[in-house]
């Protein structure tokens, strides 16, 4: 399991980069566009993060390949 930050100026380029491939649909739920997020990115936030504090937020990979699978793929 990895845990990244958005702090992290290379995750946080190929977060953003990914995002923009993602649009949010017509009259779509937060948690079904949650739900998106981690079928297509393999991701998830960290239930833990607390909450409304910058760069506190943590994304969390459950395994070791799918951090590597993202960032070589958007980065």
């Amino acid at each position: 399991m990895i845990r990244v930050n958005v702090l992290d100026d290379r995750f946080n380029r190929a977060f953003w980069n990914a995002k923009r491939t993602l649009p949010v649909r017509h009259l779509e739920l937060p948690r079904q566009y949650g739900q998106r997020w981690r079928e297509e990115f393999r991701c998830r936030v960290d239930p833990n993060s607390p909450p409304g504090k910058f760069g506190t937020v943590y994304y969390i990979f459950d395994r070791d390949e799918d951090y590597t699978w993202f960032m070589l793929k958007w980065s």
